[in-house]
């Protein structure tokens, strides 16, 4: 018979029988409580059932318990208030809460008075517990493990684009336990650092929603001097209460560099890295970190956690070489050499200036001149020349 709210009210009212129902959701794992109160008058009965097959899980009489005919997957698992019985609390304690415990629990008590009776719905939630986001190829994966219900994933990205552009793929599976597992993937837009990915994952109920987000990119360092890594919260960061965690990546081997506590407003560095960043500026959601030494090749990650939350920063550097600098003895040389040849420059400039202007003003050459004078007299003694032969002939 399945037993509703109706149902259990008219039962109590037809066997003139005092009940309740009421509901109780339990953590997975962890210990549960179902409350049952009576009205103690001696020689008290409490008997606990699974009202899905009417299976025994606790029961007591005679001041003693009873568990010869409990349902073995109930073994080791239950105990009442021994001591507050005589006051009328007949609550059960269900230990290490499993999927398998849903259901709806039956408690009859009875004393020298009469009998009670009353029921509690029991639910089982797993919650979540962490979100995990990576990047894979052209795809962007958010995945969470150990939940019940089956959680809800939904993806935005910042700067916004729209919906229908963001296209998931969502899988749900659940383990021999009946907690589920969800993995969610979307494909990256454009470049790989136009966009911050957001991936929110949140309960079946509604209470919980989980976020965490994910922005890459790459910058190029010189192999000499101090560097600067660009790390920037997200404008919906709730920045109360949380860590600023930098750490380094290279070969699959992580190793933190710096951890920066808002209420605090302490920064602790690890290994021998000289890096610091700006506190100030952190509280406000700038977390860039500066390297006082030369970065190393690789990948720098930065981490804004708070409750439920969280902001990556992945920073892939490349080194370029630095331009080799001149010695002191060139750079002296030089110093002398140059300031030499720009006077020289200048001296053999003036001279050909010099040397065309005197050309100019210069008279004209004699010879030349006694040769123009005397042509005519040569055209005028070759032409009686030329006359005192005809006479002749």
């Amino acid at each position: 018979m399945a037993w509703t709210p109706t149902a259990v009210i008219l039962f109590c009212v037809w066997t003139f029988t005092e009940c309740t129902e009421t509901q109780v959701v339990c953590t997975f794992s962890e210990d549960c409580v179902l409350q049952c109160s009576f009205k103690a008058a001696g020689e008290e009965v409490i008997h606990w059932t699974f009202t899905h097959k009417e299976d025994p899980v606790h029961t007591y009489y005679l001041d003693a318990d009873h568990l010869e005919h409990q349902d073995q997957r109930f073994k080791g698992r239950t105990s009442l208030f021994n001591d507050l019985i005589r006051a009328g609390n007949a609550s059960l304690r269900l230990r290490n809460s499993n999927i398998q415990d849903i259901g709806r629990y039956h408690c009859y008590t009875s004393t020298n008075n009469g009998s009670q009776e009353s029921w509690v719905n029991v639910e089982v939630h797993a919650p979540i517990q962490s979100v995990g986001i990576e990047m894979m190829g052209d795809e962007v994966s958010c995945s969470s493990q150990g939940i019940y219900p089956a959680p809800r994933v939904s993806w935005i990205t910042d700067p916004p684009t729209q919906s229908d552009m963001l296209k998931d793929s969502t899988q749900t599976s659940a383990d021999p336990r009946g907690l589920y597992s969800v993995q969610s993937r979307v494909r990256i837009l454009g470049n790989i650092s136009d966009h911050t990915y957001v991936c929110s994952v949140t309960s079946a109920d509604g209470t919980q929603e989980w976020t965490t987000s994910l922005r890459q990119q790459e910058i190029n360092s010189v192999n000499e001097g101090s560097t600067i890594i660009p790390c920037i919260a997200l404008r919906t960061f709730n920045l109360h209460n949380f860590t600023l965690t930098w750490a380094f990546i290279r070969e699959n081997k992580s190793e933190v560099i710096l951890t920066f506590d808002s209420l605090t407003k302490q920064t602790v560095g690890h290994g021998t890295s000289q890096a610091k960043v700006d506190p100030d500026q952190v509280l406000s959601g700038n977390g860039s970190l500066w390297l006082q030494n030369t970065a190393q090749a690789g990948t720098y990650t930065c981490s804004f956690s708070a409750f439920q939350i969280q902001h990556l920063v992945h920073t892939h550097v490349k080194l370029t070489p630095a331009r080799k600098k001149e010695s002191g003895g060139n750079r002296s040389r030089l110093g002398v050499i140059l300031p030499v040849i720009a006077v020289l420059v200048l001296l053999i400039t003036g001279m050909i200036m010099y040397a065309r202007r005197r050309d100019k003003r210069s008279p004209p050459n004699r010879t030349t001149e006694d040769a123009a004078e005397m042509e005519p007299m040569r055209r005028d003694s070759d032409s009686s020349h030329t006359e005192d032969n005809r006479q002749q002939d």
